[in-house]
């Protein structure tokens, strides 16, 4: 640690005095220099380390701020706590999951004909396989959380949800997408598991795109 950097605190009154500061240094005045955000971008990289490969409550800020060579009082200079990194985190990796959602919207369009389904379902697949952390951290969600994490990881899936609801004809809009979406988070969390029961993941891929086309592509008018 150097001398610019902040002291780490030495009683539980000084912790709870630098977790109430904002996110970047807190107060007014101005933010952190050069030097003080080159600190925070590797902080923050190392809590994308460590939460892309396992769920945010195994992290530990003293374990990331010895990754850096720093201080736990240097990292709460810089965050309020350990869930606003991880919110930060999750928000960056958000904006790429628009990708995914862009070829939901695609597959609504096509009335969910099945290469753009299976285009979807592979995209999906792709996305979350880099980012076990953050998926596990969806699928380990439960109200006595912190909300700020698990807000923006469940507002994109709810994005998702949305754009599948436009193609259902035959049942509940947000049930039936609600179900598919949940389909597509339980499998890529678990995937691994299928393939231990026989079902490998080309398979798995194929079998999620023809559910999702059966359950959104309208039915011919025999009529």
């Amino acid at each position: 640690m150097t001398a610019a950097e902040p002291s780490e605190p030495s009683g539980l009154s000084d912790v709870a005095r630098l977790s109430r500061r904002p996110a970047g240094g807190g107060g007014p005045g101005p933010g952190p220099g050069p030097k003080g955000r080159r600190t925070r971008l590797r902080l923050l990289d190392e809590v994308e380390r460590r939460c892309l490969a396992a769920p945010y409550l195994t992290i530990a800020v003293a374990d990331v701020a010895r990754a850096v060579h720093t201080s736990p009082g240097t990292f709460y200079h810089y965050f309020p706590d350990l869930p606003s990194a991880v919110a930060e985190v999750a928000e960056r990796h958000m904006e790429q999951f628009e990708q995914v959602t862009a070829l939901a919207a695609v597959l609504v369009r096509a009335d969910a004909a099945p290469e753009p389904c299976e285009r979807f379902v592979r995209a999906f697949h792709d996305f979350w396989s880099d980012r076990r952390g953050l998926l596990e951290t969806i699928v380990l969600a439960s109200r006595d959380e912190d909300p700020r994490v698990f807000r923006v990881l469940l507002d994109a899936m709810k994005r998702l949800t949305h754009v599948l609801s436009v193609a259902v004809v035959d049942g509940h809009p947000v049930g039936l997408a609600g179900s598919l979406v949940m389909m597509l988070v339980m499998s890529a969390a678990r995937r691994e598991g299928f393939a231990r029961d026989g079902a490998p993941l080309e398979e798995l891929l194929r079998s999620q795109a023809q559910i999702i086309h059966l359950s959104l592509a309208r039915r011919p008018d025999h009529n």
